[in-house]
Parts: structure tokens; sequence; C-alpha cells
């Protein structure tokens, strides 16, 4: 089993697409790469400037899975049992959340 730390973009209450992502043996080293990034990430160049005031975020999350092989492409498999960290940006630092997997 993994950590993995991603950032995305989120419209509303939903999100849309991660931006970056980063494996991780623990939580605590997924938090902290979360922590680090976080506050400095900046929307994709395809956002135009004028659409980030509609709601569009970025956001963090650590979530525990492993990356599953043996396809055409690995894909990432989130752990169905267990709670997901979500990070929010507030200035410079990060607000963390703790919610049952499956939420955003």
């Amino acid at each position: 089993m993994r950590w993995r730390a991603s950032i995305g973009l989120a419209v509303g209450d939903g999100p849309v697409s991660s931006i970056v992502e980063s494996d991780h043996g623990s939580e605590g080293s997924a938090r902290e790469w979360i922590e680090h990034k976080l506050p400095r990430a900046r929307f994709p160049a395809w956002i135009p400037p004028a659409r980030r005031a509609d709601g569009v975020e970025l956001f963090g999350r650590v979530a525990r899975g492993r990356v599953v092989t043996g396809r055409l492409v690995p894909t990432w498999e989130s752990d169905t049992g267990t709670a997901v960290w979500h990070a929010d940006r507030a200035g410079d630092h990060v607000q963390w959340r703790r919610c049952p997997a499956g939420e955003r």
C-alpha cells in the first residue's frame, strides 16, 4: 500500500482533474508534500484568469491505495475502506479535513 498525494482542480463541489500527483510510503510524508506544494500551486495555463473567479479551486487530497499493473496503462486504486484527507488552501497554509472514502 502507498499514500498518494494529489493536487486537483475542482469546479463547485466536484473534482475535475488531477494536476500533479506524488506517491509516498506514509500518510505523514504525503501530507507534508501537500502542505509544501498546495499553497504555491498555480492554475493551469488553459484556465483563463476570468474563469478562476467562477468557483474554480485548487485542492489537495491524500488517499491510501495501490497502483494496479498488468493492464495496458497502470492505474491507481484507492483503498475503499480508508478515509481520505482533503486540503484547501488558506493563504500560505493548508486546512485539512478528513472525509469518508469516496468524498471530495
